[in-house]
């Protein structure tokens, strides 16, 4: 009924040996024994299909077997119900202050390691930390290791080593359930995570995404406080450095006698001021000289009325001498020289001499009095203004030292302002979150676990496996009774 093949271990003729032989002293005809060989039987296909029709309840008996373990880890495993929520994360905050603390950058290559950092934060133990104390997954039996009800692999295995504090164990727990991706060629993040229950999957999903938006707001608020702290600290030695540049300014311009108006020393203003009066002064003077030379220049007759002398009384008075005189000329050629009248016009004529000699030598003292005293004012202002020269001379040389304590004064008191207006904004960045991470979809319960699959489908997976155990149990059996069937032959 059964092929088998030709034993190997068939002694082969020795080759011819080269040179004299030599003849043993004592031949033995016996032939040594065979070594032994293993071999495999020759099989083929009726022999198979014999040794499963032979054995066929290993079949039947692997594929119940198979069916009802499937069934059982369908029914006894502990589900999976896994959720999805998308974010989308993009690089670029909200610009919320036109001089930010964060630089915004538009490179395409930095702009994904960003999006790829801040995908690993989704993922980091603060995130996981705010998602555990906000659901309170530490005191969640599913979490903290202790095993519920149904079937677990781990706890066939052994499972995890308990660990003493709960909230790290939650927290491990809770990182192998969740994960992150990026979808290609965009900033959409897709957060998977699953539980024994969907309605804790798509509290946990919602969490992490709520933890993920506030840890990023913190992160940016943190490094926001620690600038803001790094500029506090400096506003302190720059405040007394600027107080100390303005006190040496003001010591400087004490001991120096410097004042300044307007940004102007007063000396340099009234040397200026001392100037414009000087050039006024010489034109009076120039103007008093003139008059007094024009008054001296001549002595014609002071009672013509062309008289260089001028003056409303004096014109009044030559305007009476002139009638009076035309009566004394008159009478003088009507009457004697001893007429009454002759003479009381001749005494009038007189006296009105004397008055427009007395207007005259007053108009005359006059200009006297105010060419004199335009001299004086020039000389005084010129003794003013070599004064005022010389200490703007001084001042002058001084100047150049204050405006190199002025320059330093103002830039202590510019970078002092500048820290503290930065100082105030960083302070007040703290308080701003300008993170642009938006929820896309939230997580929904699903409409069946994810694991195990379902239970038909366990059973016909396990009958499948079963059917194939057990087939190969019967062709294991039948190829083992072949071989000692075969062994039996040779050893006899």
């Amino acid at each position: 009924m059964y092929k088998l093949r030709d034993a190997t271990g068939k002694l082969q003729p020795a080759a011819p040996i080269k040179g004299p032989v030599v003849e043993p002293p004592v031949r033995d005809d016996r032939k040594p024994a065979p070594a032994a060989a293993f071999s495999l039987p020759h099989i083929d296909v009726s022999s198979l299909i014999s040794w499963l029709l032979a054995r066929w309840y290993w079949v039947l008996i692997g594929a119940v077997v198979g069916a009802l373990i499937g069934i059982g880890y369908g029914m006894g495993a502990k589900p999976r119900y896994t959720v999805y929520t998308d974010l989308l994360v993009p690089p670029a905050n909200l610009q919320v202050l036109p001089n930010d603390i964060y630089v915004q950058n538009q490179q395409g290559d930095t702009q994904l390691l960003d999006v790829e950092s801040k995908m690993l934060v989704l993922t980091s133990g603060n995130v996981l930390r705010r998602v555990v104390s906000e659901l309170g997954l530490a005191s969640d039996p599913e979490f903290v290791g202790t095993d519920g009800p149904g079937f677990s692999l781990g706890a066939l295995f052994g499972g995890k080593p308990a660990v003493a504090d709960k909230t790290l164990a939650a927290m491990r727990s809770l990182s192998e359930r969740i994960t992150a991706r990026r979808q290609e060629r965009s900033y959409m993040v897709t957060i998977a995570a699953w539980a024994n229950n969907p309605d804790t999957a798509v509290r946990i999903a919602n969490a992490l995404a709520k933890a993920f938006q506030e840890e990023v707001a913190q992160a940016e608020a943190d490094g926001a406080g620690r600038a803001a702290s790094a500029l506090t600290d400096r506003l302190a030695e720059l405040k007394q450095g600027a107080s100390d540049a303005e006190a040496k300014v003001a010591e400087f311009k004490r001991d120096h006698g410097l004042q300044t108006s307007a940004g102007e020393l007063i000396s340099s203003q009234s040397m200026a001021q001392i100037n414009v009066k000087l050039v006024d002064a010489n034109a009076r003077l120039v103007e008093a000289q003139s008059r007094y030379n024009e008054l001296t220049a001549s002595t014609p007759n002071q009672t013509s009325p062309s008289a260089t002398l001028q003056s409303p009384t004096l014109a009044s008075l030559r305007a009476q001498y002139a009638t009076v005189k035309q009566t004394v000329d008159s009478m003088s050629i009507t009457y004697g020289p001893r007429y009454p009248g002759l003479i009381r016009a001749r005494s009038q004529l007189g006296g009105l001499e004397q008055q427009i000699s007395q207007e005259t030598g007053r108009i005359l003292r006059a200009a006297q009095v105010d060419l004199d005293q335009a001299k004086s004012v020039v000389d005084a202002l010129k003794q003013q203004a070599a004064s005022a020269r010389s200490s703007v001379s001084m001042d002058n040389d001084a100047q150049v030292r204050l405006n190199d304590l002025e320059r330093d004064m103002a830039t202590k008191i510019a970078i002092y302002q500048t820290f503290l207006t930065r100082a105030g904004e960083t302070t007040e960045r703290q308080q701003l979150n300008s993170t642009n991470i938006r929820v896309i979809s939230s997580a929904i319960p699903p409409l069946r676990r994810s694991w195990p699959p379902r239970t038909a489908l366990l059973a016909a997976g396990g009958t499948f496996a079963g059917l194939g155990l057990g087939a190969c149990l019967a062709i294991a059996t039948g190829l083992l009774g072949v071989m000692r069937a075969e062994r039996k032959a040779k050893n006899s």
